[in-house]
């Protein structure tokens, strides 16, 4: 066999061995793409808080209970940090409990004025939290009459934490729904009630993100969307300073607890101005990598908001004339996506070229 022959026979083994892994790579890389999306898809936070009943009505001196009920949806709750507020002139806090499908007390509750607080866990990271259930039981005593038009009000404090495995905030909740209580005048309790009667779960919990439609001037119901939203940095964009601004809105003159969680995680809380814009640029700088940002606050009704954002650090500092954060990919791409694309261009061109040769 002469060289030519051979040289010839080598270029096309060559060419087969190029189209081969061209062919290998591209669904392999379609692949690996989708399960990242899916994996982030699953991983979003989607836990709800609601306090059942929701609605009740009991006398002075009438003892009750509220359920907290948790909806995990699609995360994996090991942990739950309880504060709830309520109105200590009408009503009276006597016990916070875990509840059945928290099994652990991480830590003993804590009775104040006008505070209830408790810290409960799963079974075990191996046994987390998947399903609908009673996480805390609170029970209370009413001390005055509230009237009908002006129920009081047990509701979710700002700092009430749901933790989850594998997820890419540290805080997946999402909503919580407060409870009301109508108290009326001194009497006895309707006949046939227990002292401390169970609190019946509702079959349905209503997260915050369940939003009611409100008639608008026309007739027509509009959806009203949460007041609090983080608009910068958008979801997977990537900025190129260290300390990037982070801003949104909320309430008016509310209160807005921002976390990030990074190396070290930072927690401040901020007011928002009289428009509910709010801004916050971290005080530590952030290390180059993903970051996440939790931000809580509570709406005119009393129930929280939540809103969260995922970002990335890609190194180095900048910002555009107004001051805010620049980006240094586009906030539509990943990673992931343009080196993946870029190998897949270099491999066409490359047997495409081979083919031309041959």
């Amino acid at each position: 066999m002469t060289p030519v022959i051979m040289n010839v026979r080598m270029k096309k083994v060559f060419l087969y061995v190029v189209i081969g892994l061209l062919l290998l790579a591209i669904p392999a890389g379609v692949f690996y793409l989708s399960q990242n999306k899916d994996i982030r898809t699953r991983a979003a936070p989607a836990t709800t808080l609601t306090l059942t009943p929701a609605l009740q009505t009991v006398n002075v001196g009438d003892n009750l209970k509220l359920n907290v009920d948790i909806d995990p949806g699609s995360n994996q709750v090991v942990s739950a940090d309880i504060y709830l507020t309520y109105d200590p002139t009408q009503l009276e806090a006597a016990t916070i409990t875990n509840g059945a499908a928290a099994p652990r007390v991480l830590n003993s509750g804590i009775i104040e004025n006008g505070t209830a607080s408790i810290k409960v866990g799963a079974a075990s990271d191996e046994q987390p939290i998947v399903t609908r259930g009673t996480i805390a039981v609170l029970t209370l005593t009413a001390k005055s009459p509230t009237g009908n038009l002006t129920p009081s009000v047990v509701k979710f404090a700002t700092n009430t934490f749901v933790g989850g495995l594998n997820e890419p905030t540290a805080n997946v909740l999402i909503g919580t729904t407060p409870a009301k209580i109508t108290i009326t005048g001194p009497g006895a309790a309707a006949s046939g009630s227990a002292a401390f009667p169970e609190a019946t779960p509702n079959a349905t919990p209503v997260p915050t993100s369940s939003l009611t439609p409100t008639p608008s001037a026309t007739g027509s119901a509009a959806v009203t969307p949460p007041v609090l939203k983080i608009l910068s940095p958008e979801e997977n964009a990537s900025v190129i300073t260290s300390q990037p601004i982070i801003n949104g809105t909320a309430s008016p003159s509310s209160t807005i607890t921002i976390v990030i969680h990074s190396d070290t995680e930072q927690t401040v809380t901020i007011t928002a101005d009289k428009n509910g814009n709010w801004a916050y640029k971290p005080i530590s700088p952030l290390s180059p990598g993903p970051h996440s940002v939790v931000a809580s606050g509570l709406d005119a009704s009393g129930t929280t908001q939540t809103s969260t954002t995922t970002f990335v650090v890609a190194g180095g500092t900048g910002t555009d004339t107004t001051g805010a954060t620049v980006s240094a990919l586009p906030v539509s791409g990943t990673s992931e996506t343009t080196l993946f694309l870029l190998g897949v261009g270099i491999l066409f061109i490359a047997s495409g070229a081979l083919v031309w040769h041959f």
